[in-house]
This record gives C-alpha cells, structure tokens and sequence, in this order.
C-alpha cells in the first residue's frame, strides 16, 4: 500500500471514530453532567463513596497525583456524574496521573481507579471517557472488569493481556550456588538514592511516600551495577507475598534469578513474590515453573504519540491494596 493510501485510510477510521464518539455523546441526557474534583473538593467524593454499598472494590481516600506542582483543575483526582434535575451525585471515577520519561520524553499518564454508577445511570457510564478522550495523554486501567472492556474497545482502546504469577521464591540449590554470597542486598534510603542514576531516583522519589519498599542488590564484584527493586507486601491467595513493581535491570539480573530471589525472600521474609508483566522477557525468573501461578488480566490503554506504559509503576497497585 502506497504511503498516501496509507494515511487517507487512516484519517478515515480517525474520522469514523469521532463520529462513534460524537454519536455517543448525543446519547447522555442533559441532565447529567461529569465535574473534574480538585485537591480543594476531595471531601466531596469521600463523603459520597462512604455511603455507597455493594461498591465492588475497598473504598480507600483519595490520594494527590504521582510527583508535584499538579494543576487540578487540569488533571483532576477524579471526576463525579452528577444529575442536576436534584443536584444528586450518581457516579465516580478516580484518575490518577503521573508523568513518564518515555525515550527522553515527558509524557503525562492517567490510570483510571475506582469506578462507580448508580444502577439506573450506569448504561451513561462511558461519559466518564469523554473527557478524557481529549487529552494528550496516555490513558490505562489495571483493574477493569471484564463486563465493561466492551467499553474500552469501543472507545478505542488497545486490550492488552497482563499476566500476573506468584511463586514459591526460595530456591535451596541457588544457597550452594559460588555466586549466592555475591550479591548484597540494601534497603537503607541514603544508600538507595545515592546509587540511583536520573530515571530511577525520579521513581523514587516519587513513590517514597507511598506503602512501597525500595531496595537495590549489590554485586560484590562490582561488575553489574546496582539493580534498583520497587516492591510492596500484599496478602494473596491467604498468603503474605512480595509484589514486584519494578526492576531497573532484569535483564542482567535475571542470570542470577534464583539466588537474587532467596536472598530477596531471607531479607524481608517472605517466600512467596508476585510480578505483573506482559512478555516471558519481562519475567524475573527464580524457580521451575510447576512452583508458580498464573493468571490474566485484560488491561486496556489508549496510547498517544504511539507511547505505551507496561509496568505497574505509578498505579492503584502502589496505591492502594488490591
């Protein structure tokens, strides 16, 4: 196909995509609108989810964006529908917004949280994106259920499959291993932070006041560089385990997967961790897989400038306990 044809094909499914979501939009009553909450009206949303039952998810406070000097007005904690034939709040939306260093670029991301409508509004629920769809942004959700990813597709999302395995973290053989008493692990601040190159002590400073552990394993041998570890304790099939948010050099770390694993497993003492990934590359790799779960997830996002976030960095995961 040549590059004109190209490019006249996909202005045409550019266009047939806004008059999908145009025609969508005529659909929303006029007595229901979709309000941005700032940091100055959180107590709204607060208020109104703690008299909600059956929510589907354990309501937790609204928490500021991911990094500093945010204009709320402009990236909103969340967004409410409202009736205004009784000026009645009937749904929420939780956005949560960071901004990524995507090849040298900075990039702002949404990651869609809580969400909630009244029963008798929620055929509307899709205004929520509406919004959104504006922005530049790059715009995902972890936790979606699997009755609205209909929505997602419709909207023109990408769905994505996320795998998430735990498994039994302790490999004995790895202990008698010549390289087990080669790595070190620290999870001192000052040490941490000072070990960091820009990237990594951005992710650090961003997710330091957040229920996250940071940690970085040493090579005595000074050939690799500090691997800088993001992880959080969360309960799991009844079990304690030690979730992977991210690893800033899987793949010269993963050679020593299983004695990297125990000694992570001793440190915290956990003998169980979890990780989120999409491909079998971006797997830390510590044990046979007989020892290991599985499970998918579908993870819908809407790209911009055809930049993807795949990780679970700057999410409800670190946010919240889910």
């Amino acid at each position: 196909m040549k590059k004109k044809d190209f490019l006249k094909n996909l202005e045409e499914i550019y266009k047939k995509k806004n008059v999908h979501i145009e025609n969508l939009r005529k659909r929303i009553p006029k007595n229901l609108i979709i309000e941005g909450i700032s940091d100055k009206k959180i107590h709204i949303v607060n208020e109104y989810l703690k008299t909600r039952e059956n929510l589907g998810f354990n309501f937790s406070e609204l928490s500021s964006h991911f990094g500093e000097n945010w204009n709320y007005e402009e990236y909103p904690l969340g967004n409410i529908m409202r009736n205004t034939d009784n000026n009645a709040i009937v749904g929420f939306m939780a956005t949560i917004y960071s901004k990524r260093q995507i090849n040298n670029n900075e990039v702002v991301c949404c990651n869609l949280a809580h969400w909630y409508v009244e029963k008798e509004f929620r055929m509307f629920a899709y205004a929520f994106f509406l919004p959104l769809l504006n922005k530049k942004i790059i715009i995902y959700s972890h936790t979606p259920k699997i009755s609205i990813v209909s929505i997602y597709k419709k909207l023109g999302f990408d769905i994505k499959i996320m795998k998430y395995t735990v498994g039994f973290s302790i490999n004995v053989n790895s202990i008698f291993s010549k390289n087990y008493k080669r790595f070190v692990i620290s999870d001192h601040d000052k040490e941490v932070e000072n070990a960091l190159n820009a990237q990594d002590r951005r992710i650090y400073q961003d997710h330091k006041k957040y229920n996250c552990i940071h940690f970085i394993i040493l090579d005595k041998k000074k050939i690799l560089k500090p691997c800088y570890i993001v992880a959080k304790k969360v309960k799991r099939y009844r079990m304690g385990v030690l979730d992977i948010l991210y690893i800033s050099d899987l793949e010269k770390f993963n050679q020593y997967g299983p004695e990297i694993s125990t000694k992570i497993s001793l440190f915290f003492n956990k003998i169980f961790i979890g990780q989120r990934y999409f491909h079998e590359k971006e797997k830390f790799k510590y044990n046979s897989s007989f020892l290991t779960k599985t499970v998918d997830k579908f993870f819908p996002i809407k790209s911009f400038n055809n930049y993807y976030i795949f990780d679970t960095l700057y999410s409800d995961h670190v946010l919240f306990d889910i």
